[in-house]
Parts: structure tokens; C-alpha cells; sequence
């Protein structure tokens, strides 16, 4: 998986001026995140001619009694890896139901709004079966052809380019090189409650 990352990577820096070689990468913590941000610390180590920059950044969604703690927790994983890494607390006010889609969209604008600030490219650590998940869902609800498409390698949103290096992966591959680096991660109880949607979808 390593040196399959590393080939796309690098094919990505080389399609960009050195000036642009500048990422924020959205970090849960979760297996997938921590992942590419251990991937990512092997690419640069390799890689330090490029001048690639990586700027983790962590969202307290303050849903859970414990989201300080673990936010904290990753923000110390990162910085150990060497990484300038801060944590963005979402302050807007919850609502009283769709909690998931209230925190992606609030996730996906402070994300956004940070890569704009610092002129990069926004990192996220989708792979293919969050791919397959999200065609499932869109099917089901009677998307179009452009719905079926699912997420892109690529895309320009609001004028950010959003970059997703995993989507050609799967997730037992990713899995796999976890425990074969000993990475540690969070665990997100809301990954197995089955009153979000995309929970049941999986199960």
C-alpha cells in the first residue's frame, strides 16, 4: 500500500508548482485519517525535495462529553509526528435532529475556510468502500447519473480543490497497513449506532 500511495502522491506534487504543494488535511483521528496521516509522514520523510506541507486539522464537534479529550489526544499523535496541527471547535449551535449531516456540513466549511486562508489543497481520507457506501445510498433515493458518480479523486467545491488519495483503496487494505505500523486511533461510537443511515447502510 505504501509505495502505491507514494507513486499516486508523488504523480500529484509533480502536476503542481512547488508553491502549491500545500495540504490540510481534515484528521478525526479515526482509522482512515490516522492512516493517511502516517502515509503522508512517510511521503514527506522520502519525498523532501518536493517541499510537500501538511496542516492537520483537528474538528471538535463537542457532541460527546469527551470530544476535548480526544481531540487533544490526536492533536498530540500529530504534533509527535512532527506535524503543525490545530484543533477547530465548532461553535454554532446543534440541532435537534440530523446531527450527522449538521456536523459534516460545519466540518466541511471551517475545513474549507482553512484551506482558503492558507491557499492549499483540502486532504480528506475517504477510500472506496465509503465510495460504495455513498452510490448505495444515492441509489436508494432515486439520485441521477451525476449522483451516481459518487466522490471524485478530485474536486473543486467553492473553489477549493479537494483531494480524496485514498478512494483507490480499500478498507481492508487500509486495515491491514494499520496494524502492520501499530497506528494507534479513536474509535467513534457513532460508527455503530444504527440510527445514523450511513451505519445501517454499512451493516
Amino acid at each position: 500500500m505504501i509505495e502505491n500511495f507514494n507513486k499516486r502522491f508523488k504523480d500529484l506534487c509533480y502536476n503542481l508548482k512547488i508553491e502549491e504543494r500545500k495540504f490540510v488535511l481534515g484528521l478525526s483521528g479515526g482509522i482512515d485519517s490516522m492512516a493517511l496521516l502516517n502515509l503522508l509522514k512517510f511521503f514527506v520523510e522520502r519525498n523532501k525535495s518536493l517541499k510537500v506541507q501538511v496542516y492537520p486539522v483537528i474538528i471538535d464537534h463537542g457532541l460527546r462529553s469527551n470530544s476535548a479529550v480526544e481531540a487533544n489526544a490526536v492533536l498530540n499523535l500529530a504534533l509527535n509526528l512532527g506535524f503543525e496541527t490545530i484543533i477547530k471547535k465548532i461553535n454554532t449551535e446543534k440541532p435537534s435532529g440530523n446531527i450527522q449531516n449538521w456536523a459534516r456540513k460545519e466540518r466541511r466549511k471551517i475545513l474549507c475556510d482553512i484551506t482558503f486562508d492558507l491557499s492549499a489543497i483540502l486532504l480528506l481520507g475517504h477510500h472506496s468502500d465509503d465510495q460504495a457506501e455513498t452510490i448505495f445510498m444515492r441509489s436508494i433515493k432515486g439520485s441521477g447519473i451525476d449522483g451516481l458518480v459518487g466522490m471524485q479523486e478530485k474536486i473543486t467545491w467553492n473553489g477549493i480543490l479537494i483531494i480524496r488519495p485514498l478512494i483507490f483503496f480499500k478498507k481492508d487494505q487500509i486495515i491491514r497497513y494499520v496494524n502492520e505500523n501499530n497506528i494507534i486511533f479513536l474509535k467513534d461510537s457513532s460508527n455503530f449506532n444504527l440510527k445514523f443511515e450511513r451505519v445501517r447502510i454499512r451493516k
